[in-house]
C-alpha cells in the first residue's frame, strides 16, 4: 500500500506551525527525519521497531559513543548539535533517557530547534520538568509526554515511541493509504491499543494517535493538543481517553465553553477509573485523586465534559456507537479485507535471526565490497583506496586520498625494532608480535568520523615496515621519497629492491587487493571479530585475525607457488612436457598424502579475482610458464583425481609470484597484508554498530550495503 505524500500529513501540519522553514525542506526532500536521544535498552530496542514501522531514523545521540552506530547503520553522535551539523533538517526528537539525565538531554534538544520532541523518559522530577517547559515554550516547540508511550501516524508510516503497529490508516483504493480518519488523544498507553481495535473493527480510520503522557506535570495536555487536531484539514473527529487524577479534563472542558470556535469538530472522550478508590495511585503518577477534592474524579470529569457538550462513554462499545453517529456510520476500510490483512502480518513466520554488515557482499562467483565488484576494483583501484572504501563505504576524493598516503608513508618511515624470528616461525607470528607491541600503533588516535580509517591507513605503513624487517629489506627503505606512491614503498618491502620496477609494483598491489577480504566467515575475519566484542584494543583484534592466517587458512597461495615451481623445475630436468610433469608431481603428492593447493573454494565455481590477475599478469608481461600451468592446472587435476576443481585466487597469486621469481612465502604475504585491510574494516563496524560481549552466530550474517554498483 502506498502511504500518503509526508506533506499531507499531521505530522507535517505539527511541523509546519512550529517551524515553516523546516516544512519547505521537508516538502523537497519528501522526509520526515527522526534522532533517537537514549540508546540504551529500551531506546535501541523501540529504534528498531520504528524503523521497522516505516519512521525514517536519521541519527541517534549518545554521550561517548559518536562515531558508532544505531541498528548498524545509523550512525551515531555525542551532542544534538554534532548531529545537525551532519543533518540539519531533522524535525522530530524522542528522548529515551533515565529520570536523572532527561531534563538536560531533553532542553538540548529543544534549543537545538527540533520543533517536535516527545519525551518517553518517566517519572522526571516536577522541577525538571518546570525547567524543561520553560524551554519548550521559549522556543515554540511541541512537547509530548514525559512518560509517554508516543506518537504514531498511520497513513504517513511514521511512529516515534513505543506505540504497537496495530493502529490503521484509511484506505482510498487497494492500492493506496488515505489521510482522513479519527484522531485518538489518550492519557494511557494500554488503552490505546483497546480504541484502536474497537474502532478498526467498525472500519473507523486512525489518522493520528498521541499518547501525552501519564506523570503528574507534562508538556502538552488535551487543552494544548485537542485544537491542534481540529485546525488539521483531515481529521474528522477527536477522541480523548482520559483518566482519573489531575484536572486536564476539566481544564478542557472550560476552553470549550469559553472559546467553542477553537473546537469546530465532533468529539467523544472516554474516561478511566470510575471505580478507582481515592488516595491511591493507579498506573500513572498523575491518575490519583486527592481526598477530598471535587476534581479528578470521574464524575468531576464525566459531569464537566458532558456539560461542554462532549459526550462521554462508559465502555468501548458505547465508545463505538457515538463516534458512529457522530461520524454518521462513516466506513474508512472495510473491516473484512483489513483482518485479513492483520491476519497475514500476525501469522508471518518470526523473523529469522541475523545481524547487518556493510561491508563485503560474498555471492557464488561474485564478491561485492560496498556494491563494486571486487574483479573490478583489482584492475582500477590502490590499495589505499581500498582500504578507504572497506571503513567508509565509499573511494576517496583525490584530496582525502593524498592525505592517507601521508598517513602511511609517515608511518612506514618510523623505525621498528631489530626483527627477530624463531626457526621455521610463520611469518603471520612474527607480524602478530610486533603488532600487538607497536607503542606507536596504539597510540594513534581512532576517535572522530575518520578516525577508524586513518588508524587503519597507518596500519599499513606500519605493517609494510615490519615486513620489511622480517624479509630484511630495510635498506630498500632508507630513502624513501615521501611523494612516491605507497604502492612503491610495498614493493621495496617486499622484494627488497631500492629501484622500482613499475609493472611488478602495480601487479603486487593488485594481488594484495584481490584478498583484501571475503566477508564476515574466513577464520581470521572470525578471530577478529571476536577480538572485537569484548572491545580488545586495535592492534590486538587485528593481531588475532592476521594470528588466525596459517598454512590452512591463507596459506595455499605459497604452497601453490612451490608445486609450479616444482613442476616447472621438473619438466626441465627431465625433458619432458610441462603438463606431463605435473600430472606426475601430482600422482607424488597424492600418493604421499599431500594436498595440491590452490584449487576449489567453498563459495566460487569460478573465483571472480581469477581473470583479472591472469589479465593483469600479461599486460605487464610478467605471465610466463608458470601463469601458463594455473591455466591448465584444473583439467590436469581432473585427469588425475576425476574431479572437478577450478583454480581459485591463491592459486593465480603463486603461479604470477613464481614468474616474478619471488619466495613462494611471498604469496602468503601478500594475503595477509591485504587482509589487514579488511580485518580492520571488520574491527571497527563490529564496535561501531555492535553490543559488547554478544554471541556471535556467523551463518547469521546479513548484508545490507551497497546494491551492485559501477565504478565512477
Amino acid at each position: 500500500m502506498r502511504l500518503i505524500a509526508p506533506d499531507e500529513g499531521m505530522l507535517y501540519h505539527i511541523i509546519e506551525k512550529r517551524r515553516p522553514d523546516l516544512a519547505k525542506k521537508i516538502r523537497n526532500t519528501r522526509t520526515i527525519e527522526t534522532v533517537v536521544v537514549g540508546l540504551g535498552g529500551q531506546g535501541t530496542r523501540h529504534a528498531e521497531l520504528m524503523q521497522q514501522y516505516g519512521t525514517a531514523i536519521t541519527a541517534g545521540i549518545a554521550p561517548g559513543r559518536g562515531g558508532t552506530r544505531l541498528l548498524e547503520t545509523i550512525p551515531i553522535y555525542n551532542t544534538i548539535s554534532e548531529c545537525l551539523t551532519e543533518h540539519p533538517n531533522i524535525a522530530v526528537a524522542s528522548i529515551w533517557r533515565h529520570y536523572s539525565t532527561a531534563k538536560d538531554a531533553t532542553i538540548e534538544v529543544i534549543e537545538a530547534g527540533i520543533p517536535v520532541v516527545v519525551l518517553i523518559s518517566e517519572g522526571i522530577p516536577v522541577r525538571d520538568v518546570r525547567d524543561i517547559l520553560v524551554a519548550a515554550r521559549k522556543h515554540n516547540t511541541l512537547l509530548v509526554g514525559g512518560n509517554t508511550p508516543g506518537v504514531i501516524f498511520p497513513p504517513e508510516g511514521i511512529k516515534v515511541g513505543m506505540l504497537p503497529d496495530v493502529f490503521y490508516p484509511q484506505e482510498v483504493s487497494t492500492e493506496e493509504f488515505g489521510p482522513k480518519g479519527v484522531t485518538i488523544i489518550s492519557r494511557s498507553g494500554a488503552i490505546l491499543y483497546h480504541l484502536s481495535d474497537a474502532l478498526a473493527s467498525v472500519g473507523i480510520a486512525q489518522n493520528a494517535v498521541i499518547g501525552i503522557g501519564g506523570d503528574g506535570a507534562i508538556g502538552s495536555t488535551f487543552r494544548d493538543l485537542v485544537p491542534l487536531a481540529m485546525e488539521y484539514k483531515n481529521t474528522d473527529l477527536v477522541v480523548i481517553a482520559g483518566e482519573i487524577g489531575g484536572c486536564q479534563e476539566e481544564l478542557l472542558a472550560e476552553d470549550i465553553q469559553k472559546h467553542p470556535e477553537k473546537y469546530p469538530k465532533p468529539m467523544v472522550a472516554l474516561i478511566s477509573g470510575a471505580h478507582a478508590p481515592e488516595g491511591k495511585t493507579m498506573g500513572h503518577a498523575g491518575a490519583i485523586v486527592s481526598p477530598g477534592q471535587t476534581y479528578g474524579t470521574f464524575q468531576s470529569k464525566k459531569h464537566a465534559l458532558e456539560q461542554a457538550g462532549v459526550p462521554v462513554a462508559n465502555s468501548q462499545y458505547d465508545l463505538i456507537e457515538e463516534v458512529k453517529t457522530k461520524l454518521n456510520d462513516k466506513n474508512y476500510f472495510d473491516v473484512e479485507h483489513y483482518y485479513k490483512k492483520m491476519k497475514t502480518i500476525w501469522d508471518a513466520p518470526a523473523k529469522k535471526p541475523g545481524w547487518s554488515t556493510l561491508i563485503t557482499n560474498v555471492m557464488p562467483n561474485n564478491l561485492l565490497i560496498s556494491g563494486y565488484p571486487l574483479q573490478d576494483i583489482v584492475e582500477r583501484k590502490g590499495f589505499l583506496e581500498v582500504a578507504y572504501l572497506l571503513i567508509k563505504g565509499e573511494f576517496p576524493d583525490k584530496k582525502t586520498l593524498e592525505e592517507m598516503r601521508k598517513i602511511a608513508v609517515t608511518a612506514a618511515k618510523l623505525p621498528v625494532p631489530k626483527i627477530t624470528r624463531l626457526h621455521n616461525e610463520d611469518v603471520s607470528k612474527t607480524l602478530v608480535k610486533y603488532l600487538v607491541l607497536d607503542e606507536s600503533l596504539a597510540a594513534f588516535p581512532q576517535e572522530g568520523i575518520d578516525g577508524a580509517v586513518k588508524k587503519t591507513i597507518f596500519c599499513l605503513g606500519r605493517a609494510a615496515r615490519y615486513l620489511s624487517g622480517i624479509y630484511g629489506t630495510e635498506k630498500a627503505l632508507e630513502k624513501l621519497n615521501e611523494n612516491e606512491p605507497f604502492s612503491y614503498i610495498i614493493y621495496r618491502a617486499i622484494t627488497g629492491n631500492s629501484k622500482v620496477n613499475e609493472k611488478h609494483s602495480r601487479l603486487i598491489e593488485a594481488m594484495i587487493v584481490a584478498c583484501v577480504d571475503h566477508g564476515v566467515t574466513p577464520p581470521s575475519a572470525q578471530a577478529t571479530l571476536i577480538a572485537a566484542t569484548t572491545r580488545a584494543p586495535y592492534e590486538v583484534a587485528v593481531a588475532h585475525g592476521v594470528g588466525a592466517i596459517t598454512d590452512v587458512h591463507g596459506g595455499a597461495g605459497a604452497k601453490a607457488a612451490q608445486f609450479f615451481n616444482e613442476c616447472i623445475k621438473k619438466a626441465k630436468k627431465e625433458k619432458i612436457d610441462v603438463s606431463l610433469a605435473t600430472r606426475n608431481l601430482m600422482r607424488e603428492y597424492i600418493e604421499e598424502g599431500k594436498r595440491v593447493e590452490g584449487m576449489g573454494h567453498r563459495v566460487h565455481t569460478k573465483d571472480p579475482r581469477r581473470d583479472v590477475l591472469w589479465n593483469l599478469a600479461t599486460q605487464t608481461g610478467i605471465a610466463s610458464e608458470h601463469v601458463q600451468l594455473s591455466k591448465i592446472i584444473s583439467t590436469i587435476f581432473e585427469q588425475v583425481r576425476g574431479m572437478s576443481l577450478p583454480i581459485n585466487v591463491d592459486g593465480v597469486i603463486g603461479s604470477i609470484v613464481a614468474d616474478m621469481g619471488l619466495d613462494p612465502t611471498i604469496a602468503k604475504v601478500l594475503f595477509i597484508y591485504g587482509r589487514l585491510a579488511g580485518l580492520s574494516a571488520h574491527y571497527f563496524e563490529e564496535v561501531a554498530s555492535q553490543p559488547r560481549m554478544r554471541q556471535i552466530n556467523f551463518a547469521e550474517a546479513i548484508y545490507k550495503g551497497e546494491e551492485m554498483r559501477k565504478i565512477p
